[in-house]
Parts: C-alpha cells; sequence; structure tokens
C-alpha cells in the first residue's frame, strides 16, 4: 500500500510515474502477486518487485513506458542470467506489468483510502485500464485475500485489517507495535489516564473499554485482543467483542479464567466459539514480548488460513 500511497501523493502533485507490478508467478520466486514499484523519470522511487537484475531490467522498461505511454508485461525466468549477485538461482518466472500512470490517477488515492475494497487492471494494447470496486460489486472478489489474474485482469483485494487492542498495558503495547508491523491498522482502547497519547504511534481511544471499543464500529477485518487489567472487564470486552462481527477475538489469561469466561457467555447465550482463550499459539511464551508475539502469529494464521488452532 505504500508505494500506491506514494503514487497518489505524486499524481496529486501533478507528476507522471510508471508502476511495475507483479501480476503472476511461477515456481520459486522472490516476487510475489501485487508487489509494486514506482519509478519517475530519474529511477526508481518507492517499492520493490524482489530485487536483483530482474529489478533492474524492470527499472529500464519503466523508464520506456514513461517516455512512450504504452503498457507492457514482461516474463522473466530467474536462471543464470538472472541471478543475483550471490549467485542464488530461483529458477522460478515472474510476470511483470509495466505501466505508465499520468495525473490525477483518481483510482489511486481510492486505493489508499479503501479498507475493504478490490483494485482492478485490465490491460489493453495502448493503456492500463485501472478500477475500484467496493460494497456489494467487490465481494465476489473477496473470498480470498490472494491477488490473481481472472480471465485476463489483475485482481488485488485491498483488505486492511484492524487489531484492535483493549487495554495498554505491557502486553498490549507490545502487540500494537507488532501489529503495525505484520500490516495490522492498530487501534488502542484504555480507561487509564497513564495510557499516555498513542501507542505504537496509534492514537488511543480514553474512556470505558466497551464504549470505546464501540465507538471504532467494529466489523468483519477487525481482530480484537482483549488484555485488560481484570476478569469483569474481560468478559464484558469479549461480551462486545463476540457480538460484533470481529474476524478474531482474543482474550489474555490461563485456562482457568478462560474457562470461566466461557461459562459466563454461556449463561448469556452467547457462542464463544470464536474467542482465542487463552489467546495465542502455543509457543511456551513466558515473557510479555513472547506472548504478544504469539498473539499476532495467531492473528496472521486466522487472517492467512482461516485457522488460529494452538
Amino acid at each position: 500500500m505504500s508505494v500506491l500511497r506514494e503514487l497518489a501523493r505524486r499524481a496529486a502533485r501533478g507528476e507522471t510515474c510508471a508502476l511495475a507490478t507483479v501480476v503472476r508467478t511461477e515456481g520459486s520466486s522472490p516476487g510475489r502477486p501485487a508487489m509494486k514499484m514506482l519509478v519517475g523519470e530519474h529511477g526508481r522511487v518507492a517499492g520493490t518487485i524482489g530485487g536483483g537484475r530482474v529489478e533492474a531490467e524492470v527499472e529500464r522498461a519503466s523508464r520506456e513506458a514513461l517516455a512512450t505511454g504504452r503498457p507492457r508485461t514482461l516474463a522473466f525466468t530467474l536462471t543464470d542470467d538472472l541471478a543475483d549477485e550471490g549467485g542464488l538461482i530461483c529458477g522460478g518466472t515472474v510476470h511483470v506489468l509495466v505501466e505508465r500512470v499520468d495525473p490525477p490517477a483518481a483510482w489511486a488515492a481510492e486505493a489508499v483510502e479503501a479498507r475493504r475494497a478490490v483494485l482492478l487492471a485490465r490491460v489493453l494494447p495502448d493503456r492500463v485500464e485501472r478500477s475500484v470496486l467496493s460494497g456489494e460489486p467487490a465481494l465476489r472478489h473477496l473470498a480470498n485475500e490472494e491477488p490473481r489474474l481472472e480471465e485476463g485482469v489483475f485482481v488485488e483485494p485491498l483488505v486492511a485489517p484492524r487489531c484492535v487492542v483493549l487495554g495498554a498495558g505491557h502486553v498490549g503495547r507490545i502487540v500494537a507495535r507488532l501489529a503495525g508491523e505484520a500490516g495490522f491498522e492498530v487501534a488502542v482502547v484504555d480507561d487509564r489516564a497513564s495510557a499516555g497519547g498513542e501507542v505504537a504511534g496509534a492514537p488511543v481511544v480514553r474512556g470505558p473499554l466497551v464504549e470505546g471499543f464501540a465507538s471504532l464500529r467494529p466489523d468483519v477485518d477487525d481482530y480484537v485482543v482483549v488484555v485488560t487489567r481484570g476478569a469483569g472487564l474481560d468478559l464484558a470486552c469479549c461480551r462486545a467483542a463476540l457480538r460484533s462481527r470481529a474476524r478474531y477475538v482474543g482474550m489474555l489469561g490461563s485456562g482457568k479464567k478462560a474457562a470461566t469466561v466461557r461459562e459466563a457467555l454461556a449463561g448469556e447465550g452467547i457462542p464463544s466459539e470464536r474467542l482465542h482463550a487463552p489467546i495465542g499459539l502455543d509457543l511456551g511464551a513466558v515473557s510479555a514480548g513472547e506472548i504478544a508475539l504469539s498473539v499476532v502469529a495467531q492473528m496472521i494464521k486466522v487472517r492467512r488460513t482461516g485457522r488460529g488452532d494452538r
């Protein structure tokens, strides 16, 4: 997303750039579909498509696209001729779309602002048609988050998962930082004045935890981490999170506390199958940092595989 953000900034200033996007790979390749590189008149501006000599070749093709305006789809088989300086040979093939993007490129700004949408790229002989779908029209493309080619159109799901941390204690703060590093947006809610103005660069919603959580309008791309300082708060937060459409709900605590919370939820008629408690993958974690790492790892597992088993 950072490349699209830079592209949107430059287009807003009236600059023309070339955009290189990995649209398909076969076999082993350092590039992955949707990896992007932005090139200006004087060379690379942002991003990467995997590095090595392929990147240098694509940069040259990008400068040609800036001059001619014609898009190209290039295929590179990663054998001896394109090995990196260390002599590592992947053996796979990477397909890269290179296009000139003229301002205002409204689609780029729209893509940057989207939390749940799909970016489409249709390659024509003389141009690339790009559009952003959201709402109902996007749903059929969002069965999974993997970028892919569909009938000649490159489909790129734009899903911005958000980690909502309820409680800004030691574990909560590290979870917020690691989740941000893992590509999640981060929101933190805490009811203590000592929480401070920001946690891991994310503003803190101050006030009662349940009300603060509701103010964030949780939805299907939210991953809720309950790390409060008391069992009563844990129960209230889990109740609210499980009543929302959040994809992931996890609670810090022992097996005994988890059983108590599940029992209380059952008494209220609230299913707890979505509740990951004790939270995190079973890594044998002890320290706050290890526990936070296990939590974010579990969130990633749920996001990428649909499973959060320990």
